[in-house]
Order: structure tokens, then sequence, then C-alpha cells
């Protein structure tokens, strides 16, 4: 996967790999997050497969290497483009957490909801800053992938202060939260 997100930001203009890793940082880390580590370690394979070429310069005084996709690189990635798609398969580590909700106290996990409703609020922060830089420099898919980034950031903040509200009604720990907690008690 990773090597066809280097070939689509390829598709886009030629790139040193830090402006490959700056392009995804403003545009698909949403939905496809990368690590240095695992780009150019990428990029070379891409550059050994014939997919990719690089030209190297110095520029005031500081050596570049600029990746340029190859027509075998084009055709590569138009295959998967248009190939059909695997089953999507959807992880999602707070909600293996919410599924054992039952071994937290109610303080615990209320805690932990409402660490996430921060993280998914500053994610979604995040996705506007990007909007705003990006907006006019981008094309309508792209920017549709922003907005779908968005419509979910916020989807998965109402739902976790609906959750919230549900287990925790009042200050005093009633509703689903107490709800459960006393099963626990009465199964002791």
């Amino acid at each position: 996967m990773l090597e066809h997100l280097i070939l689509g930001m390829l598709t886009i203009k030629p790139m040193t790999g830090y402006e490959i890793k700056k392009a995804m940082q403003n545009s698909t880390a949403f939905f496809s997050n990368v690590s240095d580590g695992s780009l150019y370690p990428a990029l070379n394979r891409c550059e050994a497969s014939g997919l990719v070429v690089a030209r190297e310069l110095v520029e005031n005084g500081r050596f570049k290497k600029i990746y340029e996709i190859t027509p075998e690189g084009n055709e590569v990635f138009s295959v998967w483009l248009k190939a059909p798609l695997k089953p999507f398969m959807f992880k999602y580590e707070m909600l293996i957490r919410l599924f054992f909700a039952h071994n937290l106290a109610p303080d615990e996990l209320r805690e932990i909801i409402s660490q996430h409703i921060e993280q998914l609020q500053e994610l979604n922060s995040s996705l506007q800053a990007i909007e705003k830089k990006q907006a006019k420099k981008v094309d309508n898919f792209q920017l549709t992938t922003l907005h779908f980034g968005q419509d979910f950031y916020q989807f998965l903040i109402n739902w976790y202060e609906k959750l919230e509200q549900d287990l925790y009604p009042d200050e005093k720990g009633s509703g689903l939260a107490k709800a459960d907690q006393a099963t626990k008690d009465k199964d002791k």
C-alpha cells in the first residue's frame, strides 16, 4: 500500500522524500499515516523495481534526491487504482477497550472516553487547519477525502459525547455505568 501511496504522490509532481512526507502529512495522514522509517525504504524499493527514478542535485549547498514516477510506475499505479478493493477491515483500539469496559471502574471509563473525545477534537482541528492552508491547492477528490476525515471525526465526537451522556447522565454516576456496576456487584 505504501508504494502505491508514493506512486500516487509522484503522479502529482516529482518530489524529494521530504516533500512526499510533507504532502502526505497535509493530505493522506488521516487514512494512511507513514513514518520516515518506512517511507525511505519504500522509496528505495520503488527505485530498485524501476517504478521511480531519482535524480540527485546540489541546491544551495544541500544534496537533494528528487524522485519521479516512471512509465512502469504509472502503469503499476494505474492497475492498482482500478483493481477491485480488498474487504475493509476496521481496527480501532478505543472500541476494543470499550468492548471490555466492564473491567474498568466507571470513573476510569469516563476518563478514557473524555481523553478520546479530546484526541478526536484535536485531530479534527488539525484537518480544519489543513483545509485552510490547502483547500485552494488541491483538486475536488483530494478535498473530498479531507471532508470525509472531518465528518468522520465529528461523527466519532458526537457518538462518544452521546455515550458519555448515556453512561453518566448526572454527576452521581447513574446511567449505564452504574447499572453495569450493580450487575457486577450482584454477580459476586
